[in-house]
This record gives structure tokens, sequence and C-alpha cells, in this order.
């Protein structure tokens, strides 16, 4: 499909993400898009893998796109904060497989479902499978079904997943009936499901509000995966991770941490492989990070 801007503000693709800083290939990201249902996928940076139903972001310069992958040398795999975008192989509705759907159980719905859910759609021959679709077509992190009834929606203050009902609430509430209403019911029960769809409220980054007091150090013995826990961190927090060094290529790839002063304050945590009591004694706490020896020398040793 091209080349396609891929950036905080302006993402291409918004569903599934892999990461293999070893072995990505555009097979390998396109058989994992389409074997998740999505209709495109895309490569940044020689090692991410990206899938989403829609491109939401201009096109740019097919030369921006000129970094290889790690697992095939030759092949494109996007460049910085750029997007090889692929369309894959289409499945026919209601043969697309999902992967990290989960239950997340039986809900009453509230008062007012047209504020909550941006997406009603009415299909009298409904399954659970097509309400999942629709709302991952739609990239919508939830899906909350009830026969005839296929709601879509984000987690929000107007809808919350903290008061779960007992599903027996939900049970027979999916199987056939002869009466077909035309409306949910107020405060009836539905069965809700997390569909694939990254919650793109969870892809913004920021540095600490407020400079922290306290150092916390993420420690570890270089090749012990310390850059992949940095981005889980970052996912999980929304704040930036920081570095006791720089790593120009890090920072390209979205750490903005790594050009910020170690000692700021400004990041939830600060990377760091030294191990010397002076080095130790510097910071307040520590995360230590501890992988099998020989795996952290030999992801060393071929990055």
């Amino acid at each position: 499909m091209g080349c396609f801007l891929h950036n905080a503000s302006e993402r291409a693709l918004g569903g599934t993400m892999l990461y293999d800083l070893r072995k990505m290939t555009s097979s390998l990201c396109q058989d994992t898009c389409s074997e998740s249902g999505y209709q495109f996928a895309g490569l940044e940076y020689g090692a991410e893998c990206h899938c989403g139903n829609r491109i939401r972001s201009p096109q740019a310069p097919e030369e921006d796109c000129s970094v290889a992958c790690r697992g095939e040398r030759g092949s494109p795999c996007g460049g910085v904060s750029r997007l090889s975008i692929y369309k894959v192989e289409e499945q026919l509705p209601g043969h697309r497989k999902f992967r990290n759907v989960h239950y997340r159980g039986c809900f009453k719905l509230p008062k007012s479902t047209t504020s909550a859910f941006p997406v009603h759609s009415f299909q009298p021959n409904l399954t659970t499978q097509s309400c999942i679709e629709t709302c991952t077509d739609k990239e919508l992190l939830l899906a909350v079904f009830q026969k005839p009834h296929c709601l879509c929606a984000w987690t929000s203050s107007l809808f919350s997943l903290s008061q779960q009902a007992d599903n027996q609430q939900c049970v027979g509430l999916n199987h056939t009936s002869n009466a077909t209403p035309t409306a949910p019911t107020e405060h009836d029960h539905y069965q809700v499901y997390h569909t694939p769809v990254l919650d793109s409220r969870c892809k913004e980054r920021m540095f600490l509000p407020q400079r922290s007091s306290s150092l916390v150090a993420l420690s570890s013995f270089p090749g012990a995966g310390n850059t992949w826990v940095r981005h889980l961190i970052e996912l999980v927090t929304g704040y930036y991770t920081g570095s006791f060094y720089f790593d120009g290529t890090l920072y390209n790839r979205g750490f903005k941490g790594e050009k910020d002063y170690w000692k700021s304050g400004r990041s939830i945590c600060v990377k760091t492989h030294e191990s010397g009591q002076k080095e130790i004694e510097m910071f307040d706490s520590a995360i230590l990070l501890i992988r099998n020896p020989y795996r952290s020398l030999m992801a060393e040793f071929n990055r």
C-alpha cells in the first residue's frame, strides 16, 4: 500500500502490535495480522508490526521506509515513525479468528446508552463472533453483546467495568427468542468482551507533571530485556522512562526520555547497566531485572 506516517499524533494503524527485535519479517507481520482478523499490516523500524482495519494517517515518501527487516535483509520494514503498510488476505466474515479476545463478564447497561456506546448494531442473526468483528472493525475496545444487539465502546466513566454482575444474569439472554425487541431495554444485562484493539489512550506518553525527588533505577545486565520492560512500563503508566546513557536509535523509536538528563526527576525510572557501589548508591530504589546470563549474552551478541 505504501509508506505512511506513524507517530504519537498520527498513528496509521490502531490495532494489535507485535515486536520481534531479531526475527521480524514482512510475512510474519502479515500472517499475524491476517490471523488476528485485521485487513492491514504495517512494519516500523525493522522490528515492529502494527495491525488495523483503517489507515488513519497521510502517505509519506517511499524513501522514508528504507529500514530493513531484522529477520529479512533487503526487505523494507518501515522507518522512524513510518509504516510500510500491506493489505493482507481478507477472511470471510464469521471466519476471522481474533487473538487476545477476553470475556470480561456480565454487566448491567447504564441508563444512557447513546452517550456511552458510539456504535449500536441491530442484527437478528447476531453471534458473539460477529459482534466482536463489528467492534474490532470500528476499532473500539469493548464488544457489548446481547442478541440481537451489539454495542461498541471504550472503557469510560459512562460504562465502567468495575461493577460486574452475577453471570447468571446473562445466562439465556442470547438464545433464540420469539420476541425481538427493537431497542435495548434499560438496565438489561449484557455480556462484555475485550476486543484485540489497543486503547489509543495507552499510546500517549508524557514526562512526570511534577519532578520526583526519588530516583528509581531500572537495572540489568546488557541484553536482559531492559528496553522491552521500559516499553511496558511506559505503556502501562503513560510516563517516559529515562536512561543513564543516551541512545539515539532508541530516541528515534519514541523513547523521548533518552535525551533527558537522568537526574532530572522527570522520568518514572532510569535505565542503567552500572554495577559499582558508587553508581548504585546514586539511586533511592531500584527495579532489578534478571535474565538467564547465557540468553543475555546471546541477545547482546545478536543485536
